[in-house]
Formats: structure tokens, C-alpha cells, sequence
């Protein structure tokens, strides 16, 4: 008799949640992507799972070889707080034992970890998706574009922010149109993030037909030929997804 296979939960993007999303992106070549994203996942599917505030796991490979995307979420920024805290105090001893435990090769080979040239915290600022449906990620072989930006300060992200919530207007005209928009705000840096699901990489004969979201400063922005705006724009695959552990309750 067949077994149900195990159900993957997806991210769920609720603004109201109070739900930290901290990203970390990894350069890659077509070579080289199968390898690190092994290592990347052999290195963080148990580390993460018992940690208190923790919710979920997820890794995006882009199409073109050149990306990875590890994703967690978290309760609140406290508790994401509290495991940065627990890596460099007087528990940062036993965390390190944890994870080297669990980045040691079964095979024997252990591949080395590449380490992720960006990593960020983000709140939700806004996520929008059609009526009747949440905004998630619906979990392995989604197809979500991603688009990072990084602006020089506090005041740019602002009007980076007003920018995209013009982009978030025009979604409902697109078509294809995505599934979900999560628009997200550096908690501590001048980042913005604009992720967005489009189903599965199999309901498109050419990806290239997969409208490009992606935020341009209005003619407001007071812009003084700097270059204070940078941009990360990819298609990605979602390859895994790993939630907390469940908690264990005593019989009655």
C-alpha cells in the first residue's frame, strides 16, 4: 500500500504576524549550485529545527546557476534576537557543537559551505493575494521571483517603499498575474525586498513570459546622480522547505 507523502507546509506572509524573514543569498555558478546547495541544506535541516522562535526553512535555487536563496522565518525579532545573541555569549559553545554536528559528511566527503555574501533581516511591510487566497509560498518546486534592492539610507528605503506600493497597484492588471506579493523591509539595514509566486516552474512552456516585478524610484526621489540604489533580480525554483519541530505533549 502506497504512503501519503509527508505534507509541506508553506510560508505564510501575514503582515500582522509580527513575523521576521531573514535572507541569505549565495553566489553559485551552474557547476558549482547542486554542490552548495547540498552543503547549505546537510548544514542547517537540524540546526535550525529545535531553536525556540524558530518557524521554517526554505531553499530557492535561481534558474541560471548563479543564486541561492536560504530563507528562515521567526516568531518576532526578539526571538531571532535571542539566537544571534546565543551564538556569541556564553552559550556560543554549545550552538557551535550543535552545528558541527550536524555539517559533518555522513559520506565522508563533507563539501565545503560556501558563505553567503548577504544575509538580512526583514519585516513584512506589505503581502497582497487575491481574494479567498493567503499569501504564501506554497512550498518545494513554487516559482518565486525574487528582487533585492539596497539603498544607502533610511530615507531611500522610504521612498523605495512608496515606489513598490505603486508596483503592488498594477498586479491585479498583469496577467499572468503571481499567486501572492510579500513586499519586505530591512529591520537593521537600508534593504528592501520584493518576492512573488507565480505557481510551478511545469505551468510554463518559456519563463521568459513571467512578467518582471520590480521597483523603480519615482521622479520625487531626490537623486544626485549617486548610485544609491542597487538590485538583485531573479527566477527561483523553491528545492526544500523544513518546518520547526512540533512540540511533544504528554499523554493524559
Amino acid at each position: 500500500m502506497a504512503v501519503a507523502d509527508k505534507v509541506i507546509e508553506p510560508l505564510i506572509f501575514d503582515a500582522a504576524s509580527g513575523r521576521i524573514s531573514v535572507v541569505s543569498l549565495y553566489e553559485t555558478t551552474a557547476a558549482t549550485q547542486k554542490d552548495t546547495l547540498k552543503a547549505v541544506f546537510k548544514t542547517s535541516k537540524s540546526f535550525y529545527k529545535t531553536i525556540p522562535g524558530f518557524f521554517n526553512f526554505a531553499i530557492f535555487s535561481s534558474g541560471d546557476g548563479t543564486r541561492l536563496v536560504e530563507l528562515t522565518q521567526w516568531q518576532d525579532l526578539a526571538s531571532y534576537q535571542a539566537f544571534k545573541t546565543s551564538l556569541t555569549t556564553e552559550g556560543a559553545e554549545d550552538y557551535k557543537k550543535y552545528y558541527e554536528k550536524y555539517t559533518q559528511d555522513k559520506d565522508g566527503a563533507d563539501p565545503a559551505v560556501t558563505e553567503p555574501f548577504l544575509t538580512a533581516a526583514f519585516e513584512i511591510d506589505q503581502a497582497i493575494a487575491p481574494p479567498g487566497m493567503i499569501s504564501a509560498i506554497p512550498g518545494e518546486a513554487a516559482l518565486v521571483q525574487i528582487s533585492g534592492f539596497k539603498v544607502d539610507t533610511a530615507e531611500h528605503q522610504v521612498d523605495l517603499l512608496v515606489a513598490a506600493t505603486e508596483v503592488f497597484e498594477t498586479i491585479p492588471s498583469l496577467y499572468p498575474a503571481p499567486r501572492s506579493a510579500i513586499l519586505l523591509k530591512g529591520v537593521d539595514s537600508p534593504f528592501v525586498a520584493l518576492l512573488s509566486t507565480w505557481g510551478t516552474v511545469t505551468e510554463f512552456s518559456d519563463l521568459s513570459q513571467v512578467p518582471t516585478l520590480t521597483i523603480t524610484p519615482g521622479a520625487t526621489v531626490d537623486d544626485t546622480g549617486e548610485n544609491w540604489l542597487t538590485q538583485d533580480n531573479n527566477l527561483y525554483q523553491v528545492v526544500k522547505v523544513i518546518s520547526a519541530k512540533p512540540e511533544k505533549y504528554g499523554k493524559d
